[in-house]
């Protein structure tokens, strides 16, 4: 359990210098073990009326002014906060490019610090009478993915960064507990066919819940301003992102903190809380062997404004705080429903990160509503200022602070003896003989288990255990990969690269190699000597085929190669080609259904037009490639129906022909140039027919010359529906039959030859 030991200052170590990497001051041993049991907490906290301030104060940039009503313990003061000379308010990844706000943002925010929920019957009581039907977790899901002011972090460094984005991913305390493999949710399936499940149903759905077009063909999100990227493609990176599994390969899901919550109306409050907390530690949510169950315990206790006494309350948070220490919250909420026709109710904000099962389920509920705002929630606008002020404060003073002393810790004790010269000696030992391993006294025992070369993997399993040093790296990578500290954790990805090939644990190694490569794009310091692209294809080449070849796992292959692609994409130049390269790469792999080829197509168009040519003329640039990929993605909306994108990204084409200096287009292609001619005809005529029904069926007239032609428009498409290798009807018969025109298309042989992968 939690005490007040934890909470101790985090030693500031001496800036290093640019060249040289110097290991944080910490202290070379460890503190002796904890008993965090609830009796253990109770005999150690002495008796205070309120919780001692910290030992070393640092100020908060950007703490709301006005406070909920929380009776939280005065005194702490966030352990976040810039130190003079160091700090930065702005965002250091704002220098970037324009389209750096709608990818790279969205990319960054969602990675986030998992923090569990583990709440006591009575509390998930008050939550559903409030018309949160699934609980506690539920109602404070959508406060926690975006802080509410600035939230500072310090990285290795001692340098301290101000985000005004930054956000926790809330999750339920042992959902994905018995997964232990990284399998597929039997409750949801497999993540990776409900994303294309979920396209599918968006494509179908009008395009008024995304983002629109405007006049001039820009795209345009729903509060006016203009985005860079199709919103069918928006979502499909936003869901491909929330769709990451529990897995033991690497800890971005695994819990920060818990958060354990009892009612006022309670019985007995410190017992209850005494049997969550030994529930958690060796109960039904005892976490597996991979899991740290070193995180943070953080109680809060909802008070009940409408039945309970609040004096009795506080008197009860006091004890509390007693009893378990400083990290505890008094939240003030009441248990009435709020209506919409109430004059204090607020909206409570929609989930950004659901995944595609998760949207599935919405999107069914919604279906089977009559009135489509049902299902919308409201609160309290005192409810919505308590929930959020708790956020903040958990974050703030609690989880970043607890991060960053592990990130310190681990840094010093694992990591930077490894960075040494005996490390790496030792590091050589272990490659070649097997000598220095922590596991290398039984290495002889557990021969016959397939175990790596150090011992500490388990191949039977396919995880390490927590305490071992490849865990604990690994831990220390993400820890401040979340932290946003991308060049810790680029060199710390850095060296499980080898340990994770040494030991033949491929998934640990493909999923090295894609962190790395991601840190390294992500880092707004590294610069282009540093960050050499055919590094980057080297990394996502290596953690592509180990995930497809030897773990048979396309998920975490797409999302590696997307994530590679967008932030290859923001850097221009050749960079950009690269990113084009690694989209082609997605279709001939057949990661994405009918819905993800086109988007694909879309962003390989933009890709070769975000290139920038070194010379003037018809030379500079990828405009044509970009042309020619916007007519593919314009032919495959117009087979899904979506002419008016279609026509959209003709006209990008049109604009990239238009472009090219003392270039006549397609006028030398006659192929090209007819096929063009019949698209803009087939895809006006699909436009204006729609029009004339629409107002057709306005007016309840109906032409017979129209009905004639709307029969001849369902069988045409339902002859474009039922084979699968069909060309495209637009092209006339007289041309040469010269095949499919999308390279992705055609039948290539497998990149990946399916020979013996053991790299011996």
């Amino acid at each position: 359990m939690t005490s007040p030991e934890d909470d101790v200052a985090p030693v500031k170590p001496a800036p290093p210098s640019l060249s040289t990497v110097i290991p944080l001051h910490v202290a070379k041993t460890r503190s002796p073990e904890r008993d965090e049991s609830p009796q253990a907490s109770t005999a150690s906290l002495p008796l205070r009326t309120s919780s001692p301030p910290a030992s070393t104060p640092r100020s908060s940039i950007g703490i709301s002014e006005r406070i909920s009503r929380s009776v939280s313990p005065h005194g702490r003061i966030s352990m976040s906060a810039s130190r003079m000379g160091r700090s930065s308010i702005a965002s250091p990844l704002s220098s970037y490019s324009d389209t750096y706000d709608d990818t790279r943002s969205l990319i960054v925010r969602s990675f986030s610090p998992a923090v569990a929920i583990y709440a006591s019957p009575d509390t998930d009581e008050i939550a559903r009478s409030k018309g949160f039907k699934n609980g506690f977790r539920e109602m404070v899901r959508p406060f926690g993915e975006r802080v509410t002011g600035k939230v500072v972090v310090r990285d290795s460094v001692g340098s301290s960064r101000a985000w005004d984005d930054f956000g926790v991913r809330f999750t339920n305390l042992g959902e994905d507990f018995g997964n232990d493999r990284g399998s597929m949710n039997p409750k949801y399936g497999s993540p990776f066919t409900r994303l294309e499940e979920l396209l599918e149903r968006y494509v179908e759905m009008p395009s008024d819940g995304l983002d629109t077009y405007s006049s001039d063909g820009r795209l345009m999100r729903p509060d006016g301003t203009a985005s860079q990227m199709s919103p069918y493609y928006r979502l499909f990176l936003s869901r491909l992102l929330s769709a990451t599994m529990f897995s033991p390969h690497e800890t971005f899901l695994h819990p920060v903190a818990c958060v354990i919550a009892i009612s006022s109306g309670n019985e007995a409050p410190i017992e209850t809380l005494r049997q969550l907390y030994a529930q958690t530690a060796q109960g039904s949510k005892v976490s597996p062997s991979f899991v740290n169950p070193e995180y943070l315990r953080y109680y809060v206790l909802v008070h009940d404004e409408d039945r309970d006494d609040l004096s009795k309350s506080k008197a009860l948070f006091e004890q509390m705080k007693r009893h378990f220490g400083i990290h505890c919250h008094l939240l003030r909420l009441r248990s009435d429903e709020c209506l919409p026709s109430d004059d204090d109710s607020v909206e409570v904000p929609a989930c950004e990160w659901l995944s595609p099962a998760e949207d599935l389920v919405r999107l069914n509920e919604i279906d089977n509503l009559i009135h489509m705002d049902i299902d919308l929630s409201y609160l309290f606008e005192s409810d919505v200022t308590a929930l959020k002020s708790f956020v903040r404060e958990l974050v703030a003073q609690s989880v970043i602070p607890h991060m960053e002393n592990r990130v310190a810790f681990w840094n010093d004790q694992v990591a930077s003896r490894r960075r040494g010269i005996s490390g790496r000696f030792m590091s050589i030992s272990k490659k070649w003989t097997g000598f220095g391993s922590i596991s290398s006294r039984n290495s002889s025992s557990q021969s016959g288990s397939g175990s790596g070369v150090s011992g500490n993997y388990d191949s039977l399993q396919g995880i390490y255990r927590y305490d071992t040093p490849e865990a604990l790296l690994r831990k220390l990578a993400d820890y401040a990969f979340l932290l946003r500290d991308y060049k810790l954790a680029a060199s710390t990805y850095e060296m499980l690269r080898t340990d994770y090939g040494n030991d033949k644990a491929w998934k640990h190694h493909a999923g090295a190699n894609e962190m790395c490569a991601i840190s390294n794009l992500l880092n707004p310091m590294a610069t282009a000597a540093k960050t050499r692209v055919d590094g980057f294809d080297q990394m996502m080449e290596t953690a592509s085929y180990s995930y497809l070849t030897r773990c048979s796992d396309p998920q975490n292959a797409l999302r590696c190669v997307v994530l590679g692609v967008e932030l290859l994409k923001v850097r221009g130049r050749t960079a950009a080609e690269t990113a084009a390269k690694w989209a082609i790469r997605i279709q001939e792999l057949g990661l994405v259904g009918a819905v993800g080829h086109v988007l694909v197509s879309e962003r390989v168009a933009s890709c070769f037009a975000a290139q920038v040519g070194t010379s003037s003329g018809a030379f500079s640039g990828r405009k044509r490639k970009a042309a020619f990929w916007s007519i593919m993605a314009a032919d495959e909306w117009f087979k899904l129906g979506k002419t008016e994108l279609a026509a959209l990204r003709l006209e990008d084409a049109d604009a990239f022909y238009g472009s090219i200096v003392s270039s006549e287009g397609t006028q030398h292609f006659k192929e090209m140039s007819l096929f063009l001619e019949q698209l803009h005809l087939a895809i006006n005529m699909k436009n204006a027919s729609r029009s004339r029904n629409v107002s057709n069926v306005s007016n309840g007239v109906l032409e017979p010359e129209e009905e004639a032609s709307k029969q001849l428009t369902e069988e045409t498409s339902e002859q474009l529906s039922a084979p699968s290798h069909r060309r495209s009807m637009l092209v006339a018969d007289n041309l040469p039959n010269t095949g499919l025109l999308s390279p992705g298309r055609l039948p290539r042989p497998d990149p990946f030859p399916h020979e013996d992968d053991d790299f011996e």
